[in-house]
């Protein structure tokens, strides 16, 4: 089973980073508005903390796409 945590960035009120534990390494996904962004990457933990992803505030997944979903226009 994978662990899936949420950040909201602090720089960017529409960003949301999607940190995927893998039984081997981690994966990031940036989510704009709701829309993944690019495809993500196999990472380390050390890159996303050199990154300061683990410092920001982390958010639920419901909330994360109701966030995003609000600066769309409108929640569905």
């Amino acid at each position: 089973m994978v662990k899936r945590t949420y950040y909201k960035d602090r720089y960017n009120d529409n960003k949301v980073w999607e940190v995927v534990k893998l039984s081997r390494g981690y994966y990031l996904r940036q989510y704009i508005c709701g829309k993944q962004f690019g495809r993500g990457m196999r990472t380390t933990k050390k890159h996303i903390q050199s990154l300061g992803i683990f410092d920001f505030e982390k958010a639920e997944r419901r909330k994360a796409q109701q966030l995003n979903q609000t600066r769309k226009g409108g929640a569905k």
